[in-house]
């Protein structure tokens, strides 16, 4: 029988998270457990960090990386650890144990269509090696190789796949459906003639199948519109960025008061990738893109939009497990942008609410953040962010697309109006 209101777990998440803050990095894990354990109960956490507490369970991210240096970690440290209350009681009476680890790989857009043209018979050139290296991790990483998912990919050509000019979706997302048939043998594999157990016929038709699927999901729609959501919230910051005469302050509480306009909620994360724009954004390369507006800028931001999705797309995995007791994610990518993110917004915790489906990610420089956001919102603005009976209504209300397409036309014409001065 549940003895916790809504209101006063949502409460305690929040008081979780606070705890990760005022926890110094280089301080124990088991020390962050156990001064708090009462707040973590019931939760779920993983806890990045670059000092492995071996009294846990663990997983080394820096392993991984050297193994396929491809590969771009969610988690900002070299290792990560985790807890939940049967694990905590595990590890007390037993000391360390052993848990399963589901391991996921999805793609950007630029390694989703190396398969693509690499599945086709085509030159993969200069980038042939690091290639095979991802093919093989894939097939041996590990010890039993990697969950490999390619629904970002899908859910980022969404749109364009339904254009019947354009085939490059279908094609790719083709090539992925059949390297899930690709013969493989690790001694005898040669990366310049893959032979695949399925047909270009049969895997065309799982591709249309799993469209169809795409197109025809609720929560597909419901990650699109929050895609839509982080779009907005960074063009606002941009606009906002270019009116001089506003300090960081009034930047963030008219970005905090315009995300309750627009979006319904405080979209903490989303202000967080504003903030980094605002107020780090000329010592972060990820943001050079968005540096000075010019003719192609809107192109850029909606771009940019995506990579950082991707940073909250890895969230959700986070809190999913197919196989395992918790979800480590990584992205596979062969430009450097991924590597950019990484370093301008680096993941140190994410904690799980699986009781109200919630989940809560925590930045290694969130502490700095949340300094800023205190000195900028007051009075009523504070009370309606942070009253528990106003969050659990606005979770429950979730902006429909037209609304948000209205919201982002609003936005892009002011930008061209400052573009086309």
């Amino acid at each position: 029988m549940r003895t916790e209101t809504p209101q006063q777990r949502i409460v305690r998440l929040q008081n979780a998270a606070n705890a990760i803050l005022l926890h110094d990095p280089s301080d124990s894990f088991k020390n962050l457990i156990e001064n708090n354990e009462e707040l973590f109960k019931e939760f779920r956490l993983v806890y990045s960090t670059n000092n492995l507490d071996f009294e846990f369970s663990h997983s080394s991210l820096r392993e991984i990386e050297e193994h396929c240096p491809t590969l771009k970690k969610y988690f900002y440290g070299t290792g990560i650890l985790f807890y939940s209350d049967e694990l905590y009681a595990a590890t007390k009476t037993n000391g360390q144990i052993q848990i399963p680890i589901d391991y996921s790989l999805s793609l950007d857009s630029n390694a989703a269509e190396r398969f693509r043209v690499w599945e086709s018979g085509g030159s993969l050139d200069k980038e042939e090696s690091r290639f095979e290296g991802l093919v093989r991790f894939i097939k041996e990483g590990q010890g039993q190789g990697f969950n490999f998912d390619y629904s970002f990919f899908i859910i980022e050509n969404l749109l364009d796949s339904m254009k019947p000019e354009n085939h490059r979706p279908f094609n790719t997302i083709r090539a992925l459906k059949r390297f899930d048939y690709l013969e493989y043998e690790k001694s005898s594999f040669d990366i310049r003639s893959p032979k695949f157990s399925e047909s270009l016929e049969e895997s065309g038709k799982r591709t249309i199948e799993a469209l169809h699927t795409f197109h025809s999901s609720k929560d597909i729609k419901g990650l699109l519109n929050r895609r839509k959501g982080l779009y907005i919230i960074l063009l606002k910051a941009i606009l906002l960025r270019e009116q001089k005469v506003l300090g960081l302050d009034k930047q963030l509480e008219m970005l905090v008061e315009y995300s309750l306009y627009a979006l319904g909620a405080f979209a903490k994360t989303e202000i967080y990738f504003a903030w980094k724009l605002l107020k780090h954004g000329k010592n972060l390369r990820f943001f050079d893109p968005v540096s000075q507006l010019g003719k192609k800028s809107l192109h850029r931001i909606k771009g940019m939009a995506w990579d950082l999705y991707a940073v909250r797309y890895q969230e959700m995995l986070v809190s999913k497990s197919n196989t395992g007791d918790f979800f480590v994610p990584f992205f596979a990518s062969f430009d450097n942008r991924f590597v950019e993110l990484a370093q301008a917004c680096p993941v140190r915790a994410v904690i799980i609410d699986d009781v109200d489906q919630r989940v809560m990610t925590i930045y290694l420089d969130e502490y700095d953040f949340m300094i800023d956001l205190n000195q900028s919102i007051k009075g009523e603005l504070q009370h309606r962010i942070q009253d528990p009976d106003e969050k659990v209504k606005r979770m429950s209300k979730k902006p429909v697309a037209e609304d948000l397409d209205k919201r982002a036309a609003e936005l892009e014409l002011i930008l061209e109006g400052i573009i086309n001065k």
